[in-house]
């Protein structure tokens, strides 16, 4: 099966790094978890794509932190577990779509986990653009 073509909205497993774990000098994600594509970018130069990832997590956000809880119905669809989840909003990474840390929920059948209703997508995107403006959104560009 190939890699689909990136969208927004749509979920996928990637190594995630944090702000944290960039600032003690790892390179890549302690671990792979899913997370949302919010923003696609074609390189017409090299005919890359450079993908802007929001990740996924059980941990509630913390004071100051900017999250959007999952819907226990759209974790269900997308086939999370059932425990709440998290979309963090004010951290992200920026990675070429063609990165190896991008890797299918299930090998030979399933790029990814699915792709989050408009009205969360909408949410998500709302959030971050506020964040930015505010100079808050922590962005690790992890292209290679």
């Amino acid at each position: 099966m190939e890699r689909p073509e990136p969208k927004v909205g749509l979920v996928i497993p990637y190594d995630f790094l944090w702000s944290h774990e960039r600032q003690r000098g790892r390179e890549d994600g302690a671990k792979e978890r899913p997370c949302v594509i919010v923003t696609a970018v074609i390189r017409k130069d090299a005919g890359e794509t450079d993908v802007l990832v929001a990740p996924i997590t059980h941990s509630p956000p913390r004071d100051g932190d900017v999250a959007i809880e999952i819907p226990h119905k759209v974790g269900r669809h997308l086939g999370l577990d059932d425990e709440r989840g998290y979309i963090v909003a004010d951290e992200v990474n920026t990675v070429s779509w063609e990165d190896a840390g991008i890797v299918p929920v299930r090998p030979g059948q399933q790029w990814a986990y699915g792709r989050l209703p408009k009205s969360l997508y909408d949410q998500l995107r709302a959030a971050m653009l506020g964040l930015l403006s505010n100079q808050r959104l922590k962005i690790a560009n992890r292209k290679r």
